[in-house]
């Protein structure tokens, strides 16, 4: 059973994060192995990473200017 869960809100992160250097492309091909150690996480079931809406994103909250109704609905929480 795994415990620890990573929220992200880009898939082609996601996409490199399960499936590491077996994915990647012309622009992502010249990142260095030793910044794969989620995809290692996630081979040893340490970690799982779920999809999140952004409006969701709880750190967005932390790391951006909130205005609105999403700052309502944060505020609210």
């Amino acid at each position: 059973m795994i415990d620890n869960i990573l929220y992200q809100d880009n898939t082609s992160t996601m996409f490199l994060e399960k499936y590491g250097k077996e994915s990647s492309s012309r622009r992502t091909r010249h990142i260095n192995i030793k910044y794969f150690f989620i995809t290692d996480c996630i081979k040893r079931d340490e970690l799982d990473v779920d999809y999140c809406l952004t409006d969701k994103m709880l750190s967005d909250f932390l790391s951006k200017p909130l205005q609105g109704r999403k700052f309502i609905n944060f505020r609210a929480e």
